[in-house]
C-alpha cells in the first residue's frame, strides 16, 4: 500500500483505516472555520462537540460532552451541565471553561463558518456576556431571541461546535490569533476519538487513535484519509484492497462491483442537493423568463436513470427529504419547446455563452456535460470550466462565474440550514450573514422574512407548513435550478464492519469501525 509505506500490500493493515476521496477542497482543519467537505469529515474525528443528534432518529439529541442541559421558559437560555468524565487528547479535563471558549473563539474568529453561531444573534461585542461558564461544570448560552429549540441544539451539534482544549491552544497563540496558525494544518486539541498527525493538502491526511480517548477506544489506530477523485481509480484501488473505503463512487463502477464478494455497498440517508447556482448579476440570467427556461432544459430523468442509477433522486426543492417541511414537488422536466417559448418571452437574444463552474470529479462534471448538451439544444452554450476544488469554491465564494455546478450539505438537519442558504438575505438575519441568495444576486423579497419568521416558530406543525409554501414559491421564482437528492452510497472491503454514515455533510463516524 504505497500511500503509507511505499510497499504494496495485498491489504490493508489491520489497525488502519484507508479511505478515499476528494481533498483537494481543504483549506483548514481549524474547528474554528472548518467548512469543506473533506476538513468536515476529518475534524469530526478530532473534536467533539455539546451534544450530537442520533443518525437514526435525528429527532433524539444527546450529549457527548455536555450531560444534560435546561431551557429557560423564554427560550433564549440554555445551560449546559458538562460529562465529569470527557478529557482531551493531552489529558486536561474539558470543563465549561473550554466550551465558552470555543464557542467565543469561532464568533471572534469570524470566519465563514462563523455563521452556525452568529445567527443565533452572537457578536464580537455580545459573546462574552451570552458565552458564560458559571464554573467548571457549567456553560450558559444565551441567543438573541426565541428560536426553535431543537433549531438552536442542532447549530450547536455542527462543525463549528466543536471545543478545544483552552489550555494548549492559548500556549500556542500568537499574536493575538487564537492558535489558528497552530491548529490549522499541522495539530490538533480536541477530545475525540483520533488526533492530526499529518495533513499534505491535496494528497492524504494521517488521524492517529487518541490514547486518552475517554470513552470507548477505537478498534482502529490510524485512519488515512487518500486524495483519489476519480471514480475509476478508488474502484480500482478497492478491488485490490488497497484501501478500505470508497466515497466517491460513481454508479458505474458501483455497478461493476456488485458481484464482487470482497467488496459491499453501504447505504445511508444524504441531505446533500446537487444544484446549479445562477448569478442574476449576468444580464440573461436576470430575467425571471429565462432563468425558468434553463430549469426546462436539463433531463433529469435521464441524468437519474442513466448517471444516476440509484445515486441519486430528482429533487427541485431546497429542504432534503427526511428533514421537517421537505415535500415531493418536481414540477421540472425536460422540454425544449417549451424552455424556447419563455426565452422568447423574456427579451434574451439566443445563443447565449455562459461561464459553469465545475467541480474536476464526478458526479459534477457528468451533471454539467449532460445540461450542457441539452441547454444547447434552445441557444443556451455552457462553458465548462473544469477547476480544482480550491478553485471551485474560491470562484463560488466570489461570485465569480455566471453559473456555478454544486452541492449543498446541511450543515445541521433542521430546514434551515438549507432555508438560511436558499431564501433569507443578509438584511434579514440577526448577524447580517450573508446567504447564497445574496451570493448569487438574489433579491428574495417578501420569502427571507418569512423563513426567517417559520424559524422561530415552535410549534412543528404549523413551522412544516410554512416551509412546505416558501418552497412551492421558491422553486419557480429563485435563480437555483435544483436537480437531485444524493442517494448515499459507500463501498467498503468485505471485512470492514460498523461504519456509521452521518446525517449531514461529512458526518460519518469512523471511530467505530472494526476490521475483520
Amino acid at each position: 500500500m504505497t500511500m503509507l509505506t511505499g510497499i504494496t500490500y495485498a491489504a490493508t493493515p489491520a489497525k488502519t483505516l484507508v479511505v478515499a476521496d476528494a481533498l483537494d477542497d481543504i483549506i483548514t482543519l481549524d474547528p474554528g472555520e472548518v467548512g469543506e467537505v473533506g476538513g468536515i469529515m476529518a475534524a469530526n474525528q478530532i473534536y467533539q462537540t455539546l451534544i450530537a443528534p442520533d443518525v437514526t432518529d435525528p429527532t433524539k439529541i444527546y450529549g457527548v460532552l455536555a450531560e444534560s442541559w435546561t431551557v429557560s421558559e423564554d427560550g433564549k437560555t440554555f445551560t449546559f451541565k458538562m460529562n465529569p468524565a470527557a478529557k482531551f487528547a493531552s489529558g486536561n479535563p474539558v470543563t465549561a471553561h473550554d466550551a465558552e471558549y470555543s464557542l467565543r473563539r469561532v464568533v471572534k474568529m469570524a470566519s465563514r463558518s462563523a455563521f452556525l453561531l452568529t445567527q443565533l444573534g452572537l457578536s464580537a461585542e455580545n459573546v462574552e456576556e451570552r458565552i458564560k461558564a458559571t464554573d467548571d461544570a457549567t456553560l450558559v448560552f444565551e441567543i438573541g431571541e426565541p428560536y426553535a429549540e431543537s433549531f438552536v441544539l442542532y447549530a450547536l451539534s455542527s462543525h463549528s461546535g466543536g471545543i478545544v482544549d483552552s489550555k494548549l491552544v492559548q500556549e500556542n497563540e500568537v499574536d493575538g490569533d487564537m492558535g489558528n496558525a497552530w491548529l490549522k494544518q499541522a495539530n490538533s486539541a480536541g477530545s475525540g476519538p483520533f488526533v492530526l498527525t499529518t495533513w499534505t493538502p491535496k494528497q492524504s491526511i494521517l488521524l492517529t487513535r487518541n490514547e486518552n480517548f475517554w470513552q470507548d477506544t477505537p478498534a482502529m489506530e490510524r485512519i488515512f484519509f487518500q486524495h483519489v477523485p476519480e471514480s475509476a481509480a478508488q474502484r480500482l484501488l478497492l478491488e485490490k484492497g488497497d484501501i478500505d473505503i470508497a466515497n466517491k463512487l460513481g454508479a458505474d463502477d458501483h455497478a461493476s462491483i456488485a458481484g464482487n464478494a470482497e467488496v459491499k455497498t453501504l447505504d445511508g440517508s444524504s441531505g446533500v442537493i446537487y444544484y446549479f447556482g445562477l448569478n442574476v448579476r449576468n444580464e440573461a440570467l436576470s430575467k425571471p423568463d429565462f432563468v425558468k427556461a434553463m430549469k426546462y432544459l436539463v433531463d433529469y430523468e435521464g441524468i437519474e436513470q442513466t448517471i444516476g442509477q440509484g445515486t441519486i433522486k430528482t429533487h427541485q426543492t431546497f429542504v432534503p427529504e427526511g428533514f421537517l417541511g421537505a415535500i415531493d414537488h418536481n414540477p421540472y422536466s425536460l422540454d425544449i419547446e417549451k424552455a424556447k417559448e419563455l426565452i422568447a418571452s423574456s427579451g434574451v437574444t439566443t445563443p447565449v455563452k455562459l461561464d459553469a463552474v465545475v467541480w474536476n470529479t464526478p458526479p459534477y462534471t457528468d451533471f454539467a456535460q449532460a445540461a450542457q448538451a441539452t441547454m444547447a439544444q434552445a441557444g443556451i452554450e455552457l462553458n465548462l470550466l473544469v477547476v480544482d476544488g480550491q478553485q471551485w469554491l474560491e470562484r463560488y465564494r466570489s461570485a465569480d462565474l455566471d453559473v456555478w455546478v454544486g452541492l449543498w450539505g446541511p450543515d445541521y438537519p433542521d430546514p434551515h440550514s438549507n432555508a438560511k442558504a436558499f431564501a433569507v438575505n443578509s438584511e434579514d438575519t440577526p448577524d447580517g450573514s450573508s446567504s447564497l441568495a445574496d451570493r448569487f444576486g438574489w433579491d428574495a423579497g417578501d420569502i427571507s422574512p418569512r423563513t426567517m419568521a417559520a424559524l422561530r416558530e415552535n410549534d412543528n406543525d404549523l413551522r412544516r407548513q410554512m416551509y412546505e409554501d416558501i418552497q412551492l414559491e421558491h422553486t419557480d421564482i429563485s435563480p437555483f435550478l435544483y436537480m437531485f437528492q444524493e442517494v448515499r452510497r459507500v463501498a467498503i472491503r468485505d471485512n470492514v464492519n460498523n461504519l456509521e454514515l452521518g446525517l449531514t455533510l461529512s458526518d460519518d463516524r469512523y471511530w467505530k469501525v472494526t476490521k475483520d
